[in-house]
């Protein structure tokens, strides 16, 4: 019987939300007949025990060697290695070349290209996101072929996708990543102060995460306040611009945490607050709905997606101020406010994701 080999590109897939998608690929992959040859970075530490998985480390950290990577190195070891795949995935985005006319998947999970918003390549904040509009489409579209599907997390992604590379929409598939929220949490070495209004925004310091519009709130909303606020932010202080002194306001800069500190704050925290103007999924939305934290979002496609059916959430444009400024005083009159636990139900996994790249075997 000849060896069935589905080959998987992960080669950049180093930490946060990428890094995630590989662990639970991994966790995933079915107890079948075939070998997963997964190609991942040499920091990468996987704990899987799987007899079918098959994992090589390797070094392509800088762009210009994904680029090669992705065009000969992969291609090369395989025909060093006597590899004759039957199907290939990429994990990361972009396709790679392997020299076989076969079935090839992409797991696109990088969301800039798809939206509108513009940014300046002459600005230092802007530089990678002016890149990963208007260049990074490119390496996306320059192996795909008749014979590739693509996997996305919402069918707002499905949609825009479609729109922005010209594709055929019956071949992309929205799949849900695994959600696994504990309901408890380990012990936080941060120390709410109860009578206080806690908030919380779990995001990096990237400027459509758009600290900028809370802190502008804040301003708006300072004097007003008869309850302080306390913001504990995962970034840390130098990270983010526009961080002015406030009377009623304090900012607890917790850098990154872990996710189990991450969830002990949902846990205790009075409400989540989330202007991120562009997201593939927004996964603290999620977490912060399983605990029925107040939750305030902007209203864009993606958190409507997200959180359809949750009570409580309020929608917010993301460009206004003021109404965020409103929302933040009526969180403070409601300190304590809980809402039903709310999971999104009636989605698509990864069970789902093998049974669609194994059809064509």
């Amino acid at each position: 019987m000849v060896e069935k080999i589905i080959v998987v590109n992960a080669s950049a897939l180093r930490s946060g939300g990428a890094l995630t998608i590989l662990h639970q690929f991994i966790n995933a992959i079915p107890d079948d007949n075939i070998t997963y040859l997964v190609f991942v970075d040499r920091s990468v530490v996987i704990t899987h025990s799987k007899k079918n998985l098959r994992l090589v480390h390797v070094n392509v950290t800088s762009f210009l060697n994904r680029i090669m990577w992705d065009a000969f190195g992969v291609k090369k070891w395989l025909k060093i290695n006597n590899v004759n795949p039957a199907i290939t995935v990429s994990l990361q985005n972009t396709n790679f070349q392997v020299g076989y006319k076969i079935p090839n998947y992409i797991y696109y999970h990088q969301p800039i290209p798809l939206f509108s918003n513009k940014w300046n390549l002459f600005k230092k904040g802007e530089r990678s996101l002016w890149f990963y509009k208007y260049i990074y489409p490119f390496f996306v579209k320059i192996f795909m072929n008749s014979r590739t599907e693509i996997f996305v997390q919402l069918e707002f992604i499905k949609t825009e996708f479609v729109k922005k590379f010209d594709f055929n929409e019956t071949k992309v598939h929205v799949i849900f990543p695994d959600l696994e929220i504990p309901q408890t949490a380990e012990i936080s070495r941060v120390q709410l102060e109860q009578k206080k209004i806690n908030l919380f925004y779990p995001a990096a310091p990237y400027i459509y995460k758009d600290h900028a519009l809370i802190f502008q709130a804040f301003k708006l909303i300072d004097t007003l306040l008869t309850n302080k606020i306390v913001l504990y932010l995962t970034t840390v202080k130098d990270e983010i611009e526009l961080q002015p002194n406030y009377e009623n306001i304090d900012i607890v800069f917790l850098d990154k945490i872990s996710h189990g500190e991450v969830i002990w704050l949902f846990n205790n925290v009075d409400a989540l607050i989330f202007p991120s103007y562009i997201e593939t999924l927004g996964l603290p939305l999620i977490e912060a709905a399983s605990f029925g934290l107040p939750i305030i979002v902007a209203d864009l496609p993606y958190s409507r997606e997200v959180l359809d059916g949750y009570s409580g959430v309020k929608y917010l444009n993301y460009q206004d101020v003021g109404a965020w400024g409103d929302a933040i005083i009526e969180l403070c009159l409601a300190k304590g406010k809980k809402y039903e636990s709310y999971t999104k139900g009636n989605t698509k996994s990864w069970k789902d994701f093998f049974r669609i790249i194994k059809k064509t075997l």
